[in-house]
């Protein structure tokens, strides 16, 4: 009797067997975001070391990353609350802490770039507290954003996002040193930390920006995935920063336009034709 209750039955053991697959499915992106999270760190490590450049396209690959395990998971059919509240933590790492993390290395590694932006002959220790301050700002928004999205995602809120992505902000951040560095834009670089106060205000900001969904139009859609292709070549292969600028730019002022235009709406849940703004 002992020996015939330790017997399973087939379908007990296809069930089983179907739950480590289950299991397992759940672990490819998993391991994506964390990859991410590890690049994150790879960021503050390599900048630390002076070189910003490389800094600035391990943030880029981050960006790229984080756009592939949500497909991933979609795809598996793997999403999961465990993965969305894992993703919030590595983006807070990548996207608010390293990115701000690199420029304060830029600063003290280069600290003729931020002389005089402020009015002072130098960069007195006011200034230096003041762009501290900026940069201590954009991690605390970025935090604030996706603790926001956390909160309304669970509600099961309109198809919107309020205030920009953390994933923009720091990827913006990163295209700009990468940028400044490549065409020795010095003023470019000085002025980061007023990018990222800028930035930060945009992520906590209530602006309307609707997600892009099946509701949008085939021709919109072709060129959403090409761009988003070129932008996935382009990144690994290290060239065309501005070009990656101009489409996160674009989109994302597209975005807020369409966003202010049907604010109304896309609140109450409808499904306006995008072709139609």
């Amino acid at each position: 009797m002992a020996a015939d209750a330790t017997q399973q039955s087939p379908h007990q053991a296809t069930h089983q067997a179907s739950d480590r697959v289950a299991t397992w499915r759940y672990v490819i992106p998993n391991a994506v975001t964390s990859l991410s999270l590890v690049f994150g760190l790879v960021v503050l490590a390599v900048a630390s070391e002076g070189e910003f450049e490389l800094a600035g396209w391990f943030t880029i690959w981050c960006v790229l990353l984080d756009k592939l395990d949500g497909t991933v998971a979609r795809l598996l059919g793997a999403s999961s609350k465990f993965g969305a509240q894992l993703d919030s933590l590595a983006d807070l790492v990548v996207f608010g802490v390293a990115p701000a993390g690199t420029i304060l290395l830029l600063m003290r590694a280069r600290p003729e770039l931020f002389t005089g932006w402020l009015g002072d002959a130098g960069l007195s220790p006011i200034s230096m507290y003041i762009m501290y301050g900026m940069l201590a700002l954009f991690v605390v928004c970025a935090a604030l954003r996706l603790a926001k999205f956390n909160v309304l995602d669970d509600e099961g809120g309109p198809p919107v996002f309020f205030g920009t992505a953390s994933t923009f902000a720091g990827g913006v951040l990163a295209l700009l040193l990468l940028i400044g560095l490549r065409h020795q834009l010095d003023w470019l670089l000085g002025i980061l930390p007023v990018f990222a106060l800028v930035l930060a205000l945009l992520m906590v900001s209530n602006l309307v920006i609707p997600k892009l969904g099946h509701e949008s139009g085939r021709a919109f859609k072709v060129f959403t995935a090409v761009n988003l292709a070129l932008c996935y070549v382009f990144g690994f292969m290290r060239v065309f920063p501005e070009y990656m600028l101009a489409v996160a730019l674009s989109f994302m002022g597209a975005g807020i336009v369409y966003g202010a235009l049907h604010r109304e709406e896309l609140l109450s849940g409808g499904k306006p034709d995008p072709e139609s703004a």
